[in-house]
């Protein structure tokens, strides 16, 4: 999973090099960050090991997703950042949701990669991005010109290749069809997405995110389906996977539900 930032501020990259439990030091580290559908790095240089990250200034990495490549000599990972034009919630929002999500017992970074996965979870169930996102699809991935494209919310396409700029889209409600291409394109960049989090989206994602992060408080097994009250009463849980039932959240359940494309479900089941 990429980590994430929020276009317009500065952009921190850590990493470790890593085998297995061990831990490696190379003397001297490179990092090159490059962005989907280009060949050239948009910046590289050398990274500190063991310091507090490699920061890169606000605005340099436009919205898009970046490969990043770290180089120790006899050493090589490849890790992703993706910088996007909003964010479900922010990590003061979700610590204000709950006493317990103090900085001592969830640093930042925990929070964060939390959202990450509520994030990344609320685009799975229902196919839709509640943030600004681009994704690059290279020329021989694309559907033919006026086939459905890959995602929806579509803001705008640009052709990246010999003629690069903005394409014009047909859009029908949340589906936008496939451009004409012009000769030379490699590949498009899809900005899809909405442009502000919906409210109910919003709170439906910090008490998911207080879900994952609290689970253990609740006292309820893994894998239970159901639970036996201490004054007496068997309930059934609401169980991921099981009745329609996507987080095991009704709450948010009900929220995404009223997001999901049943046109398209409908006719991928038929």
């Amino acid at each position: 999973m990429a980590a994430r930032y929020l276009t317009g501020r500065s952009v921190t990259l850590r990493h470790v090099f890593a085998d297995g439990d061990d831990v490696l030091s190379p003397s001297t580290v490179t990092v090159s960050v490059t962005r989907a559908g280009a060949t050239d790095p948009t910046v590289s240089g050398p990274a500190v090991p063991d310091g507090d990250g490699w920061t890169l200034p606000a605005g340099l990495l436009p919205m898009g997703v970046y490969a990043v490549r770290w180089d120790g000599g006899d050493v090589q990972d490849m890790t992703a950042v993706e910088v996007v034009g909003g964010l479900l919630f922010g990590v003061q929002e979700l610590r204000a949701a709950d006493p317990d999500l103090t900085v001592q017992r969830f640093p930042a970074a925990v929070v964060v990669g939390a959202r990450t996965t509520v994030e990344t979870e609320f685009e799975r169930i229902t196919g839709r991005s509640f943030v600004r996102r681009t994704l690059y699809v290279p020329v021989e991935s694309l559907p033919e010109w006026g086939a459905l494209l890959p995602v929806v919310d579509v803001a705008d396409v640009t052709a990246l290749g010999a003629t690069p700029g903005r394409l014009p889209v047909e859009r029908l409600g949340v589906y936008a069809y496939a451009p004409e291409l012009p000769e030379g394109t490699t590949g498009v960049e899809i900005l899809y997405g909405l442009s502000m989090v919906p409210e109910g989206i919003r709170r439906a994602g910090l008490l998911y995110a207080r879900w994952l992060l609290l689970e253990d408080r609740s006292g309820i097994p893994d894998r239970a389906t159901s639970f036996q009250a201490a004054e007496g009463g068997t309930y059934a849980l609401s169980t991921p996977g099981r009745a329609g039932a996507e987080t095991g959240l009704p709450a948010v359940d009900a929220v995404l539900d009223g997001y999901r494309h049943k046109l398209i479900e409908s006719v991928m089941v038929t």
